[in-house]
């Protein structure tokens, strides 16, 4: 990998010059050597509010990074991505402080809600609840929200209330 970096990557900035090729060269350098993530941007070495009913060792880990546990199971069929089903949520940062709550129609694969949500709604039955916890990148990200610090890790509740049936 290095010796065709070392090939490629003159060719990719040659047309470059002064601020450009300067920024350039440092995107290179964050991306072949990223920063290291602060400690409290990682869910699995913080300490969450009793409250909250957080225990990491019970939740499983989806593909993408959100840690889960069904609290609730729910009854009736798995809901499968596209479907559109109306949700309550309820989210807090791990010092036990709510942060962010509401209840939606969501369209399941739309990007309407957080990402770390939306993925953890498929297989979700109606009347289920499903507790989340969140990293920065599924939730608000380096950018924060109203009442909600920057590179916050979220813990969600997720109570899926019921489908939408699609139009006629």
């Amino acid at each position: 990998m290095a010796r065709l970096l070392r090939f490629v990557w003159p060719a990719l900035i040659a047309g470059c010059s002064g601020e450009s090729r300067q920024a350039g060269i440092e995107s290179f350098r964050r991306t072949v050597n990223p920063p290291e993530l602060p400690a409290d941007t990682i869910p699995e070495v913080l300490d969450y509010a009793a409250d909250l009913q957080v225990d990491l060792s019970e939740m499983a880990k989806l593909p993408v990074g959100v840690l889960y546990r069904d609290v609730t199971v729910g009854k009736g069929a798995e809901v499968p991505g596209g479907d559109s089903v109306e949700v309550l949520y309820l989210g807090w940062l791990p010092n036990g402080a709510l942060v962010d709550s509401s209840i939606t129609g969501v369209r399941i694969g739309s990007a309407d809600i957080l990402p770390g949500i939306e993925a953890a709604l498929p297989g979700m039955k109606v009347g289920g609840v499903r507790k989340l916890v969140l990293s920065p990148g599924l939730a608000y990200g380096g950018e924060g929200g109203p009442g909600i610090p920057p590179a916050s890790v979220l813990v969600y509740d997720v109570n899926l209330r019921a489908r939408i049936p699609p139009p006629p």
